[in-house]
């Protein structure tokens, strides 16, 4: 049982250091790859939708709809992969400033000179600065995270592998 154990863990810290790696060397063909497996994913959806639509002859318009639709959002998501993971990220961002706003105007309403007060503060103005920066800069952040992503796992995967070592020995 326990060299069971060795191996499935050599083999999953192994994989994690390969996947680690390939983040933290190439984030912008991670990207590229996982936005083009949604979009591919998108575009069989819809190649099913529209084959139900061919086959059930019985003006299945929603199926058809469906269908050219998915084909359509999928090739978009494909060819444009790069504004998508934009679209995203700008999306989050917003989220996030407005988040950061909001917790500063609550902050300001409730001004009062505490320790704990301040540091809220702080936060909600790092919160405020990351919503505009993921709003500025999208890409950026989505290479950025995914390389730190990356550097996680390594670091995760030089762990087990290391831990592997000594349950061997």
């Amino acid at each position: 049982m326990l060299k069971e154990l060795e191996k499935n863990m050599l083999i999953s810290n192994v994989v994690l250091l390969v996947v680690g790696l390939i983040l933290t060397i190439w984030p912008d063909a991670t990207l590229d790859v996982a936005v083009n497996l949604v979009g591919s994913l998108i575009l069989i959806f819809g190649a099913v939708n529209l084959f139900v639509a061919y086959k059930t002859k019985n003006n299945n318009y929603l199926n058809l709809f469906l269908g050219i639709l998915s084909i359509m959002l999928g090739i978009y998501v494909i060819v444009r992969s790069d504004s998508v993971i934009s679209i995203i990220h700008i999306l989050i961002g917003i989220a996030i400033l407005a988040d950061g706003i909001t917790n500063l105007k609550t902050l300001i309403d409730i001004k009062n000179n505490s320790k704990t007060w301040m540091i809220l503060l702080i936060g909600a103005i790092i919160t405020t600065l990351l919503g505009i920066l993921l709003i500025i800069k999208p890409y950026w952040i989505a290479k950025l995270a995914t390389r730190i992503g990356g550097i996680i796992i390594l670091i995760s995967s030089v762990e087990g592998l290391w831990l592997t070592y000594k349950i061997k020995k």
